[in-house]
């Protein structure tokens, strides 16, 4: 597998230096298509896609950053000034940029290219390369609300292409969720083995049950609309695929060598070689907040996320630079973040996917039990952080807890369900899938009590980002206008 995994890396990098900034220009001028194949170009559209969310195109930003500040959880250290702006709640048209100009430009023009590849055979692969638009889409909506959806990929076609209203195209790609399942059920025995799939490994089954589980996400996005979307929740839970059963993770053959390590790991952790640290190591620590919540409950994944200073975990208040909070005071990222250069990067933890039946089942959308769905959620995180006996542990914890918040019988009787279940959402994805805890704060409002950070422009959190400069000059004609709060607005619609 290990050999394998590294063969898919090569190649992979070497469609990626053959790609042209051209072809990958959602707004570019040039019209003839690469010259490659759904083999090659699948392994580097899910290389793309790990880069998004955990080091865009190396300029240090990310979905996952941006989300984990915004939820309460990461910090800076007070002798660094790394995420100040971020901290401070100040957004323009340049903040994290390119996390619009290079999902559309990398990920999403390569899917496409799958999709639209013209050849026989390419059922599963053109499955696929749906399932993954439709996940880069969804967060796109979320970010921003209308985005470039049906003209885009036109590239000379057309260089100034049209919004899109966000829920049409969430209803849009909802449906491609299901286009993409009923693909891999009715593929063709001719159907070509997925031999490239650095995420499942060709494991279709597995596909099927990761768009299921995005349909689901999606649906929970949507509980304060008001709209009754009872049929939808039916049909995703009678269709025969079920949820996912282990983490969703992108790994080519992630290497300690330049440019091939794990795209967090590069930028948090160490630089190859594993003793100079990497260009965030000294500066990225969990929110005083997020390590105090986990002290005061005897939290045993603290140990795992973070390393102890003199015997302590010592987070730092957001946007706070004080001598006290330097570097070396404050506990650096621990094991569960920083384990190896070749770690996996996850898109969709097993834990999230619980959490999600949990909450579903909780408001009557899905059948089964909440509490339990809620207590294997902990179990899963517990291991996904690699905490010693983490059946029995994550069990303990819960069990033996007196908070209302983390004790399920504790919530039920005090009618807290939902807040616990976001709140053991937001501990185990804060600082891997950071993205998705922001949503949930902006969606449900906890946990509550996160602190707005001093000298914030705000008095409340930001919910998106604003519309690039990239667009507002190659595209201003079709930009949708926006207000001065627009970053605060929640202006996505599942939002209002």
């Amino acid at each position: 597998m290990k050999n394998f995994k590294n063969g898919i890396f090569i190649l992979s990098m070497m469609l990626l230096t053959a790609c042209s900034d051209d072809f990958l220009d959602v707004n570019g001028s040039t019209t003839n298509p690469p010259s490659s194949t759904p083999e090659l170009t699948l392994p580097a559209a899910q290389k793309y896609t790990a880069d998004m969310y955990y080091n865009a195109n190396n300029a240090g930003n990310s979905f996952n950053l941006i989300g984990g500040i915004h939820a309460g959880i990461i910090s800076d250290s007070g002798d660094r000034v790394w995420y100040r702006s971020e901290q401070s709640y100040i957004i323009i048209n340049d903040t994290y940029q390119s996390l619009w100009n290079n999902t559309y430009s990398l990920p999403l023009n390569s899917y496409h290219f799958i999709e639209k590849y013209n050849g026989e055979g390419y059922d599963n692969y053109i499955a696929i390369a749906k399932i993954m638009k439709a996940f880069h889409f969804a967060t796109l909506v979320d970010m921003y609300g209308d985005i470039i959806y049906s003209e885009a990929f036109q590239r000379g076609n057309n260089t100034q292409p049209a919004y899109d209203d966000d829920k049409a195209i969430y209803d849009a790609i909802y449906e491609e969720l299901n286009v993409a399942i009923d693909m891999i059920t009715n593929a063709s025995p001719d159907s070509k083995t997925v031999s490239t799939d650095i995420i499942l490994g060709g494991d279709m089954n597995k596909w099927q049950k990761f768009a299921n589980t995005l349909k689901l996400r999606m649906l929970l996005r949507q509980v304060n609309t008001g709209e009754n979307l009872t049929s939808k929740y039916n049909e995703l839970v009678n269709n025969g695929v079920g949820f996912i059963e282990s983490s969703v993770n992108v790994n080519p053959g992630y290497i300690d060598e330049s440019n091939k390590q794990n795209p967090f790991y590069a930028l948090h952790g160490f630089v190859p070689g594993g003793q100079s640290p990497a260009v965030n190591h000294g500066a990225t620590r969990g929110s005083e907040f997020y390590i105090d919540f986990l002290n005061d409950n005897n939290d045993p994944r603290v140990a795992q996320l973070f390393l102890p200073v003199a015997g302590e975990f010592v987070g730092v208040p957001q946007n706070t630079y004080e001598n006290a909070y330097a570097s070396n005071l404050t506990s650096e990222l621990g094991p569960a973040l920083l384990n190896s250069s070749s770690q996996d990067a996850p898109l969709m933890l097993l834990s999230e996917a619980l959490f999600l039946q949990a909450e579903a089942a909780q408001r009557g959308f899905i059948p089964g039990n909440a509490g339990d769905s809620y207590k294997l959620g902990i179990v899963a995180s517990f291991s996904e952080m690699g905490v010693p006996n983490a059946s029995t542990t994550a069990l303990n914890y819960e069990s033996n807890s007196i908070s209302p918040i983390i004790n399920w019988d504790s919530a039920n009787g005090n009618g807290k369900q939902i807040e616990a279940i976001i709140t053991q959402k937001w501990i185990s994805g804060g600082f891997i899938t950071g993205f998705e805890v922001w949503m949930d704060r902006v969606r449900t409002n906890f946990p509550s009590n996160i602190p707005i950070p001093p000298g914030a422009v705000s008095n409340i959190f930001p919910s998106n980002l604003l519309y690039p400069t990239s667009e507002l000059s190659a595209n201003s004609a079709n930009v949708p206008a926006q207000g001065a709060n627009a970053a605060f607005d929640r202006h996505t619609f599942w939002m209002q």
